[in-house]
């Protein structure tokens, strides 16, 4: 009976010992980033033949690209996702480019370049505990300024390339059509153009995730050079809501009398949503 007892016991040992060993041995391995998902996303749903590829400093960057469908054509349409936002999954993106497509135009939907903000996650959780000891209120942000800075120069880096085949066409009108933070990042881009030669921006839920970037946000909204539909949601991100009523007042202070806004009823993930957005986008271009 000892000796039975002595055996399960080294045998409890060797095994705690293999199964230690193991999970010492056992790397981390980082998960894939989301834009390698979206890509490969992308290259898996949809035929090669729907792509272009754009140059820039020498690289190669992928563009999706659909012809109008209608008997006349009416303009051009370059859509920007929002960071980390697919064109494929079911957010409007999808129904919206082969919507617009219906209302003749051609549409070209720019990939969201990377973006990295692990590093920024971590130092605002290190700042936050160095100051829980004091009775200061902490303002700590979503997304730090660095990043969004290194987002916005790789986002205009490829509009900027994609613009410069576009800008030869002069018969064609050019609207942009962008999403949340790649839609507050290319109004402060184009805020500070104002010979582009672009028809019309159209930002859906313009926001960004860095309270001090945010606050200047309605004043960049109303310096930028196109007509400009600003269209947001009835439970939209708080970053947005907290400076409608800034926004409107910035257009009239700086005159911008092309300036519009809409707000949608309800959640922007609804089907009957993305209906909406559609019809506020072709009620705006027609006009212009």
């Amino acid at each position: 009976m000892n000796g039975l007892r002595f055996s399960l016991i080294s045998l409890c040992y060797v095994c705690f010992g293999f199964f230690t060993t193991v999970c010492f041995a056992v790397e981390h391995v980082a998960p894939l980033a989301k834009s390698a998902v979206i890509e490969s996303d992308l290259n898996h749903w949809l035929p090669a033949d729907t792509f272009i590829t754009i140059k820039d400093d020498e690289r190669e960057i992928p563009v999706l690209y659909s012809e109008y469908m209608s008997h006349s054509k009416r303009g051009i349409i370059v859509m920007l996702p929002g960071i980390e936002q697919s064109p494929v999954q079911g957010n409007g993106l999808s129904y919206l480019r082969e919507a617009l497509n219906d209302d003749g135009y051609d549409t070209y939907v720019i990939p969201s370049p990377s973006f990295n903000h692990g590093p920024d996650l971590m130092k605002n959780a290190i700042s936050s505990t160095d100051n829980e000891d004091t009775n200061k209120p902490t303002d700590v942000s979503v997304i730090s300024e660095t990043a969004l800075n290194d987002y916005k120069s790789e986002l205009v880096a490829r509009f900027s390339a994609l613009y410069k085949t576009l800008a030869l066409r002069e018969s064609e009108h050019i609207a942009i059509l962008a999403f949340g933070n790649s839609a507050g990042l290319i109004t402060e881009y184009l805020a500070t153009l104002p010979n582009i030669r672009v028809d019309a921006l159209i930002t859906v839920s313009a926001q960004l995730a860095n309270p001090n970037r945010n606050k200047h946000l309605p004043a960049s909204l109303s310096l930028v050079s196109p007509a400009l539909l600003d269209v947001y949601y009835s439970y939209d991100n708080p970053a947005v809501l907290h400076t409608i009523k800034a926004r409107r007042r910035w257009a009239k202070r700086n005159s911008k009398y092309d300036y519009r806004q809409r707000q949608l009823f309800g959640q922007h993930t609804q089907e009957r949503q993305h209906q909406r957005l559609r019809k506020e986008l072709s009620g705006f271009l027609r006009q212009l």
